[in-house]
């Protein structure tokens, strides 16, 4: 790994501060294990098991996976020869209440984030669809330096913008990264508090903020930025 690459360790005991939803998080992770093992048992061997497949499209729909929920919709009708989706609807009307599920505008970040894999048009599909974008760093891995100063300025884009897209996992990555900074004081490492500052801004966290210039001044004996 260079010198410029951050490696963003994930499992080494201390790499995250401790959080009252690690317990939540990693069931959740646990889960999307136990469901790719189900994807593919279901997928692979045609298995005609209703039940199956309904738990699968639910745990689809609540992760935001549309593709994943349309593959499967097609699969299912190909070895039924029924509707999957029609079938959850009648069983579930509560929930969707005879409205059309609205597919978000997914932007996977990428396992190692640089300059070049992040996407340019974030900012205006979120002028356009506001409510409907979401960021998703949950396979995020690595960012080099290049893929820092781009993230801080998509942050302060997106604030200055008032573009307000949706998040997932970010706490989780941006908590690491924190970690990674306050361990590596000796080392150059403003790229990556350029890119907690700006992301206080985006949420509007101002205490949050406060509390990372805080550490800042205390880490290197020097001014913060401002909020403003």
């Amino acid at each position: 790994m260079s010198a410029n690459n951050l490696l963003l360790d994930f499992t080494s005991p201390g790499s995250i501060p401790p959080d009252p939803a690690e317990a939540v998080q990693r069931a959740i992770n646990e889960t999307q294990v136990t469901m790719q093992a189900l994807a593919s048992l279901l997928e692979n061997d045609q298995i005609e098991n209703t039940t199956a497949w309904k738990l699968l499209a639910i745990f689809y729909l609540a992760t935001d996976r549309v593709n994943d929920l349309a593959r499967i919709e097609k699969q299912y009708k190909s070895i039924t020869g029924r509707s999957l989706s029609a079938g959850l609807r009648q069983k579930c009307a509560r929930w969707f209440n005879g409205e059309t599920i609205s597919n978000p505008i997914l932007f996977e970040i990428p396992k190692k984030i640089t300059a070049a894999a992040l996407p340019d048009n974030i900012i205006q599909r979120g002028q356009h669809s506001p409510d409907n974008v979401l960021l998703d760093f949950s396979q995020v891995q690595e960012i080099d330096n290049e893929g820092l100063k781009k993230l801080a300025a998509l942050f302060s884009s997106l604030a200055q913008e008032n573009v307000k897209p949706r998040l997932r996992q970010a706490d989780r990555f941006i908590a690491c990264l924190q970690n990674k900074a306050e361990k590596n004081t000796e080392k150059n490492t403003q790229a990556i508090w350029d890119v907690l500052f700006a992301y206080e801004r985006f949420c509007n966290n101002r205490d949050a903020f406060e509390e990372k210039a805080i550490r800042f001044a205390t880490l290197y004996g020097i001014s913060p930025p401002s909020w403003e």
